[in-house]
């Protein structure tokens, strides 16, 4: 499981990286900067890194996890953010900046799919047992995953 994690992480550097090849100081970042290669690498990030894990060890693409939600997911938390924390996307007045935001996202998904993605669940699932049953306030009802049935 960890060398199927650390590849991910290391995979999503590669697609990252390789559309990052650039040497010029850029004075603003702006988002483009990091969407650009990312979404060069959209399909490979649909079908080779956002992959969960079958009931028979099989990896197959996530239901749940899809590139064009993780983009908007981004440009909000990029750009609005939330309790005026905001999703670090790189250094401005660096030469290749945008490579550390690119870094960054790599880590994120590096934990999410440690976190959920190898499970195709949302991240707000608990296996708290009480009464040896999954209570409902564990459930988190995103996308009609359900915690009674």
């Amino acid at each position: 499981m960890a060398r199927t994690i650390a590849a991910a992480c290391s995979a999503a550097i590669f697609f990252f990286t390789y559309h990052a090849e650039s040497s010029e100081v850029r004075r603003a970042l702006s988002l483009d900067d990091v969407l650009v290669p990312l979404d060069g690498a959209k399909s490979s990030i649909d079908s080779k890194l956002f992959l969960y894990q079958t009931p028979a060890y099989q990896w197959i693409p996530s239901t749940v996890y899809r590139y064009d939600d993780f983009r908007e997911s981004l440009r909000v938390m990029a750009t609005e953010g939330v309790a005026g924390k905001k999703f670090y996307i790189g250094e401005g007045a660096v030469d290749n900046g945008h490579v550390y935001g690119l870094v960054n996202i790599a880590a994120f998904f590096a934990q999410s799919m440690k976190e959920t993605i190898q499970y195709d669940a949302c991240d707000e699932n608990s296996w708290d047992l009480v009464g040896g049953k999954y209570p409902l306030s564990n459930a988190c009802g995103q996308l009609g995953q359900s915690y009674q049935d």
